[in-house]
């Protein structure tokens, strides 16, 4: 089953179009994540409803999978 992704394009410091090109566009979704972070150091986003924070943003794509 696939899982769906949510990241804010703005504030989860994540490539959007790599995520896209990874786990396929349909599984994809850009908004508010309701998790903005003034600190840019760490990644995160939505993985089916749970918040997902990591250090890197490749932790975060492995999360994705």
């Amino acid at each position: 089953m696939s899982k769906l992704v949510r990241v804010c394009p703005f504030c989860s410091n994540i490539n959007v179009d790599k995520l896209k090109e990874i786990i396929t566009e349909e599984n994809v979704r850009e908004g508010c994540v309701s998790a903005c972070r003034k600190e840019k150091t760490h990644f995160f986003g939505r993985i089916n409803g749970t918040y997902i924070i990591t250090k890197t943003e490749e932790e975060f794509i492995n999360e994705c999978k």
